[in-house]
């Protein structure tokens, strides 16, 4: 596999085992309170990006199977688009301001931790499933538009940069929320 591609592996991986820690770490009484009012819970965190990868996942599906109509990417160095990088740099923690979420990313009724940690694991495999499948194939020429916001558009090896860096917001998020919940 591509050099890029194993490094966003790694990256999907490493925030499996920082899920699976934060999750170690949060007893069940701790686990869906709300630290303040309007502040999302560490379950509400996790349940976020479970969604978030339900919902790529078939845009993902549908832009690997065009790139596989396209030419083979050969040994090319993959770059974030604009929009790519710029997601990216907003993403990452520390987080320095916070965006609102639409309501389909929302997280409405959230399961159990052990409900949580089973969605959240399988999901993860998932998506680092469609990165293993992409391998070869011209990520910077389909396109995928943001379920977040139909004006966005960043096209796939992009897509995936900014999921990873998604994931460690908010597993971040939902570390500074185990602390201020431990501290109320």
């Amino acid at each position: 596999m591509a050099r890029q591609l194993d490094e966003i592996v790694a990256e999907l991986e490493q925030a499996r085992h920082h899920a699976e820690a934060l999750l170690a770490a949060t007893p069940e009484g701790e686990f869906a309170r709300r630290p303040a009012p309007g502040r999302w819970s560490v379950a509400e965190c996790l349940d976020h990006l479970n969604l978030t990868t339900l919902i790529f996942l078939p845009l993902l599906d549908a832009a690997l199977a065009e790139a596989r109509q396209l030419p083979p990417a050969g040994a090319r160095r993959f770059r974030r688009d604009l929009t790519g990088w710029l997601l990216c740099t907003m993403s990452e923690p520390p987080i320095r301001h916070r965006v609102a979420t639409t309501a389909l990313f929302t997280p409405a009724q959230v399961g159990s931790r052990d409900e949580v940690r089973a969605a959240y694991q399988r999901l993860q495999g998932e998506l680092i499933e469609r990165v293993r499948r992409s391998d070869g194939l011209a990520l910077d020429r389909v396109t995928i538009v943001s379920p977040f916001n139909a004006r966005i558009r960043y096209h796939a090896y992009s897509c995936f940069r900014v999921l990873a860096a998604h994931q460690r917001r908010h597993l971040w998020q939902a570390e500074q929320v185990q602390r201020m919940v431990r501290t109320a």
